[in-house]
């Protein structure tokens, strides 16, 4: 199957069903990795968390709010275009995003709609790492937790 840019209609699924995140907190991921010197301040030997954890984590962040949405839009369209150039040895300049409300989808329609955009996404190498891809990873993890039954079920399995 060859690469495509995904709807405008597909991103703005994405960045509402993020916008919908329950748990009353906004959807947040990091924007990029840590590197070795952050990775050092975070971490501390026999301690949950290192002396710069908390600073660090609040540069590293970024929260979907009616403010970013557009902003995150653009992020998630802008890297669908770069793995599309990147797969295609193109130079094509992505589209402008405009956030609007969409319809609601169902949780399954959503998991289904990010395995799609990150299959068009991620032709580029350093895509694992890209913002959008942990964006994707952190709504795939929140509507996990909207399917049915999912709370219902045990948190470790200890009978064969």
């Amino acid at each position: 199957m060859s690469a495509f840019i995904v709807s405008i209609h597909h991103i703005r699924a994405l960045v509402n069903a993020g916008l919908n995140a329950r748990y009353g907190q906004p959807l947040s991921w990091r924007i990029r990795p840590l590197t070795a010197e952050e990775r050092a301040g975070s971490y501390e030997p026999g301690e949950p968390w290192g002396p710069d954890a908390i600073v660090i984590s609040g540069q590293l962040r970024r929260e979907l709010t009616p403010e970013s949405a557009e902003l995150v839009g653009s992020i998630l369209l802008a890297e669908n275009q770069r793995s599309v150039n990147y797969r295609y040895d193109e130079n094509e300049l992505e589209y402008v995003y405009t956030h609007r409300p969409s319809r609601p989808r169902t949780p399954v329609e959503l998991l289904k709609a990010i395995d799609c955009y990150e299959y068009q996404a991620c032709e580029t190498p350093d895509w694992e790492d890209s913002e959008a891809a942990a964006f994707c990873e952190a709504l795939r993890s929140h509507l996990i937790g909207d399917l049915p039954g999912y709370h219902d079920a045990p948190w470790s399995i200890d009978e064969q």
